[in-house]
């Protein structure tokens, strides 16, 4: 039986990750309505024990149902029974579910994140109830363009660094060939680091392979790659805005830039990660084609700590328009907050907790097994 119009159920994909538990929070927070959660194998495992160990109101957590299933499968891998009682339910969606990973090998990202992608769709296409899709996706899609990069851009003849950005770039391609059938809202968040007031992250990556450099005192030599803007920002800023977009009527059709408004240079991002390490400054900047051929060179990520496809962001200039993104923060009150506003703490946070094992260090391998 269909629910009544004005009740809510939530049906979300990689609700366990890192963005995911944030996203989550808000509906914890500040709705009153039935989640349907999907996870696999172990990682419903851990999702379980999360929400058991953070949620202390047994009828906020009784809203809660984690589902054992697969986004790479038909069906999503989901017991019969239960996919006929969501499908009857569900009237917002959320797919956060994506391998981010710049090594993986293209028939892995292709499974998770295309394939994955296209069951996700069959599974809501044609729901009774469903008001809207939000389909993460990633400034990445952008690929080798340079220049200007706008919110409704997606085929612009770029070519890819990794396959990571191609199978993004796929997966959105299928979201929107059935915006027509399913109203739906595309984020495109730059890279993801750490809680602007703790600096908690899950993952070393982006900038934090530049913190790695410094920590490792392998960062006197590294690319010039001139103005060129080093696109990340904060967690929370980054799900404040997906969840009050995502429950803006208004955005449907939209695509979203969510990206630093006043980005820095990398170069600039280097000179101030080294200040606020007590480290000194890079004292030569080899043009992109020589940090190229260093990166080929045996040992270079053992011993830098970087894998070298990491460097490729930084040679090409974007500019990420923000015209629908911009009106639509502002009406809600959002905004980015300045890399020198929150530094310091994901500085700090980085050198305490860079030898934790639970902090991820780009293995594919501990996402998909």
């Amino acid at each position: 039986m269909t629910p009544p119009s004005e009740s809510k159920t939530l049906f979300c994909t990689g609700a366990g990750g890192f963005i995911g538990r944030y996203i989550l929070a808000h509906y914890l927070e500040k709705q009153d309505c039935k989640i349907y959660l999907l996870e696999n194998g172990r990682f419903k495992e851990r999702l379980e024990s999360y929400l058991d160990a953070t949620i202390d109101d047994p009828a906020t957590r009784a809203r809660i149902t984690v589902l054992s299933g697969d986004i790479s499968v038909p069906g999503l891998g989901i017991d019969p029974k239960l996919r006929e009682e969501i499908r009857d339910r569900v009237t917002h969606a959320i797919h956060l579910a994506a391998l981010y990973s710049l090594g993986a090998p293209r028939d892995v990202s292709m499974r998770v994140n295309v394939d994955g992608t296209r069951n996700l769709l069959d599974f809501i296409d044609g729901l009774p109830a469903l008001r809207r899709l939000a389909y993460i996706s990633t400034v990445a899609v952008v690929g080798t363009h340079t220049g200007l990069f706008r919110e409704d851009d997606l085929d612009v003849g770029q070519r890819f660094k990794n396959y990571y950005e191609e199978t993004k770039y796929l997966a959105e391609r299928l979201v929107r060939e059935r915006r027509e059938r399913i109203p739906t809202v595309i984020f495109r968040p730059a890279t993801v680091v750490g809680h602007s007031r703790t600096g908690a992250i899950e993952k070393i990556d982006g900038p934090y392979y530049a913190l790695t450099m410094i920590a490792r005192n392998m960062h006197a030599v590294i690319p010039d790659t001139g103005d060129t803007e080093f696109q990340f920002a904060p967690v929370d800023f980054i799900t404040d805005a997906v969840y009050h977009l995502f429950e803006d009527e208004a955005s449907v059709g939209r695509v979203y830039h969510l990206v630093d408004p006043a980005p820095l240079s990398y170069l600039e991002f280097f000179d101030l990660a080294c200040s606020a390490m007590g480290r000194r400054k890079p004292s030569l900047k080899l043009p992109p084609w020589m940090m190229r051929r260093a990166g080929r060179l045996p040992m270079f990520e053992k011993i830098t700590g970087v894998p070298p496809q990491a460097f490729e962001h930084s040679f090409y200039r974007v500019e990420y328009d923000r015209t629908h993104v911009e009106p639509a923060l502002a009406k809600h009150g959002i905004a980015c907050p300045p890399v020198t506003s929150y530094l310091d703490v994901m500085v700090r946070y980085f050198i305490e907790h860079a030898s934790d094992p639970r902090v991820r260090r780009g293995d594919w391998k501990q996402v998909t097994s």
